[in-house]
């Protein structure tokens, strides 16, 4: 080797690096364990929310207890079938089985909105009979249900042959009370 070889030599070995290729190495290494802490995240969440949706399931028991979702269904029927149901010549009937059938904010809430019927059947001469047409138990915990209900109400006028048809559909939020499910709270979606 000559001595301008040499020179070349060590002139290479003392090159510095340049400082970007030493931030890459550091960079991959950061990026590196953000990723691993956000696998192990995504894995601790998807463990999480699996096991309150078995809680939540657990618990409901419209999911586990046919008769007693049954029962709610049956007994919500007939409830809106009856408060919703009525004859202008006896508005005072319907009225006293709804208080009956009604407990906390669902007795306001229905009698501000019968009041009206009490006000305008007489003179209408109107009929309305509403039959449920298909119904689900949403939710079942406890003394607590809520119930999605289907309707197909008839309107009709009396001494004519006049009638309309209308469907809705309602959510019932149900409490059990002295031996039998009563409606406390109805959503009419409005």
């Amino acid at each position: 080797m000559d001595a301008e070889e040499i020179t070349t030599a060590d002139d290479a070995e003392q090159t510095p690096v340049p400082a970007t290729s030493r931030r890459l190495p550091l960079a991959a290494l950061i990026l590196g364990a953000v990723t691993v802490i956000l696998g192990g995240f995504g894995i601790w969440a998807t463990a999480h929310a699996s096991s309150l949706r078995a809680q939540s399931a657990q618990q409901n028991t419209a999911l586990t207890d046919p008769g007693a979702t049954t029962a709610v269904r049956t007994q919500i029927d007939a409830a809106v079938q009856t408060i919703f149901s009525y004859s202008y010549a006896n508005t005072g009937a319907t009225s006293r089985a709804a208080q009956q059938l009604l407990t906390g904010p669902a007795i306001r809430q229905y009698n501000s909105l019968f009041a009206l019927v009490r006000q305008q059947a007489p003179a209408q001469k109107l009929v309305v009979t509403t039959t449920v047409t298909n119904s689900g138990v949403e939710l079942l915990t406890g003394g607590q249900a809520r119930v999605l209900v289907f309707v197909n109400q008839q309107d009709t006028r009396a001494g004519t042959s006049q009638a309309s048809y209308g469907g809705a559909m309602l959510a019932v939020t149900a409490v059990y009370q002295s031996g039998r499910w009563k409606i406390e709270n109805i959503d009419t979606f409005t």
